[in-house]
């Protein structure tokens, strides 16, 4: 006990008195609210039932990603925002090109199922693709020299940096996601939209 008490005593007390969070919120000078950013946003729920009835429509429609919502992102700037998607993978599906995001990060969460994604690596047959209404401008290629093999299944998380080729491999049961696309730039016209319409609806 004593050489516990010592020890925390010679921490204490080799620690700057500049470490103390009180100290270095009184000497911040910056003002309380940042010029060009906004504090006045709305948080977005959107909960599990409305994903589940919006993977049900996109299996009834054939469709495998049907963007659900796109918000302001809030910080500084009115262009950034941030959208919502479903992806469904049927049992055996598997896609032939790689995607790559010019500007859009994208963040997965494995709803349910299993599959294998190729991820990274260098595209060697780049060519760009039409802009997509949730994930802007971009390119897609066959081949990625370089690319990992990587398994996802339900509860993972998987974190795509915008300008990473990646590629759905192989489903080995239906799977679904949930992917936030991160749009620091405002480059996917969604947010013309702001609440996607389901294709089938239109």
């Amino acid at each position: 006990m004593k050489r516990f008490v010592l020890v925390a005593c010679v921490i204490t007390l080799n620690l700057p008195a500049s470490t103390s969070l009180a100290q270095q919120e009184k000497n911040d000078p910056s003002p309380v609210m940042l010029a060009g950013h906004r504090y006045d946003l709305p948080a977005t729920l959107i909960t599990a039932a409305q994903i589940e009835e919006h993977k049900k429509k996109m299996v009834a429609a054939k469709e495998d990603d049907v963007p659900m919502n796109m918000v302001k992102l809030g910080g500084g700037g009115d262009k950034r925002q941030v959208g919502i998607s479903v992806v469904t993978r049927s049992k055996g599906q598997s896609n032939p090109f790689y995607a790559v995001h010019d500007d859009v990060a994208e963040v997965y969460y494995v709803m349910e199922g299993r599959g294998h994604m190729k991820l990274g690596g260098r595209l060697t047959d780049w060519e760009r693709r039409p802009v997509s209404a949730g994930n802007g401008r971009g390119s897609r290629g066959r081949t990625a020299v370089g690319a990992r093999d990587v398994t996802i299944a339900k509860g993972d998380v998987l974190i795509i940096p915008a300008g990473t080729p990646h590629k759905w491999e192989m489903a080995d049961e239906f799977t679904s996601y949930v992917v936030v696309r991160v749009d620091p730039d405002g480059v996917a016209p969604l947010m013309e939209r702001g609440t996607a319409q389901f294709p089938a609806s239109r």
